[in-house]
């Protein structure tokens, strides 16, 4: 019997790789990162004997040991994460739990690589992506550099753990605002990327590439609507012109294996889209874009050599996938005046709460699945 650890917590994600081992007759294990004690009891039937665990074990020999320990009492096959810094820890102690049991994820080296937003510039400019004006920014005094014409200006950090106090996302809009924002930081190790901010839909490509270089599958998909600088909404869209085998020399340049999916800004005018970035995981469009029918963990394991082939995976007739979780909190901040620019489309918040309570009401809902009614309303029902 193939049996699945996934280290994580219960959402979206894991909800998404529940079903997809139900599907294929996999058991799933989960290994709950969490500060509450009794959360795991909380999860849907579909998480098998899930246990508690602290998440001040991961980056430690102790946490591998635990790790070790319960990979052998259930037998697991397979060892799998979502998040950054659990996925470079497994792949430095691969040789702990190999061969009897496969950790899904690429080497340490190249994932470290990708963690830097600098190093993915370089690659993505390499390959021929458009890349939106950049400028790259370590102190007070650099602001001088950006000329008045780049503003407003979206700031990111080059890796989260190098500026602090930490970030994602902030928008900029003229010199003065820069420079007070730069001197708010108490350190900054890495650049924090600066690139001229543009008000337009983002275009999400979710790939999964095997241990032997093949792309399994490669899809395109639009976003429409963001919140909080996420995605709001998806729909399935046609690849622009070369932009699949860019995505595809990318992969192979920076020799990623497994999950990944590019994140761009695109212009529908000219079918132009912008590099932004690329997460070499699953992520907050995983459950949204199984709805269309890309089984994005079924291909993991595939990846992998645990499975032989992905199982079919119907989708939706329907033209828009939304979680309606998030239209419930983005109708309320519409409602209190919470949206900044960065929630896209830029229209009044009356607008924006119509947008919303129509896909309240026309879009399917990523997470509600008739087969699985108790993960489903424990999901929308939670705090």
């Amino acid at each position: 019997m193939t049996r699945v650890l996934i280290l994580g917590s219960f959402g979206p994600i894991y909800l998404t790789v529940a079903r997809s081992c139900r599907r294929q007759n996999i058991e799933l294990y989960l290994l709950d990162v969490s500060r509450e004690q009794g959360a795991h009891r909380k999860c849907a039937s579909l998480l098998n004997n899930a246990i508690h665990f602290s998440p001040d074990l991961i980056g430690t020999q102790k946490g591998i040991d635990v790790l070790a320990e319960h990979v052998k009492r259930i037998d697991a096959t397979a060892l799998i994460a979502s998040s950054d810094k659990p996925l470079v820890w497994l792949a430095e102690h691969r040789h702990v739990f190999e061969p009897s049991c496969k950790v899904l994820v690429q080497s340490p080296e190249s994932l470290r690589s990708l963690l830097s937003k600098c190093n993915q510039l370089e690659i993505a400019a390499k390959v021929g992506f458009s890349v939106l004006p950049t400028f790259l920014l370590m102190c007070p005094e650099d602001a001088a550099q950006v000329p008045t014409t780049a503003f407003p200006l979206a700031l990111r950090p080059s890796r989260e753990v190098d500026v602090q106090p930490c970030f994602k996302v902030q928008l900029i809009k003229s010199q003065e605002h820069l420079r007070n924002f730069l001197q708010g930081f108490q350190f900054v190790h890495s650049p924090i990327i600066a690139q001229s901010f543009m008000s337009l839909p983002n275009l999400v490509v979710h790939g999964v590439r095997s241990t032997d270089g093949q792309v399994l599958a490669s899809r395109a998909f639009l976003v429409p609507r963001k919140f909080e600088g996420v995605s709001l909404a998806l729909e399935s869209y046609s690849f622009p012109e070369c932009l699949e085998k860019m995505c595809i020399d990318f992969v192979a340049r920076a020799n990623i294996t497994g999950c990944y999916h590019f994140e761009f800004l695109f212009s529908p005018a000219d079918k132009r889209a912008y590099f932004l970035e690329v997460n070499v995981r699953m992520g907050g469009t995983t459950d949204k874009v199984m709805q269309f029918g890309f089984d994005e963990p079924a291909l993991l394991l595939q990846a992998y050599g645990i499975t032989s082939s992905t199982p079919l995976c119907t989708g939706t007739k329907r033209r828009r996938v939304v979680n309606k979780r998030a239209l419930l909190k983005h109708i309320l901040w519409s409602a209190k005046g919470k949206l900044t620019e960065l929630d896209y489309p830029d229209v009044s918040g009356l607008r924006h709460i119509f947008y919303s309570c129509r896909d309240l009401l026309l879009a399917k809902d990523s997470i509600f699945d008739c087969r699985d009614f108790d993960g489903s309303l424990r999901f929308h029902l939670r705090k």
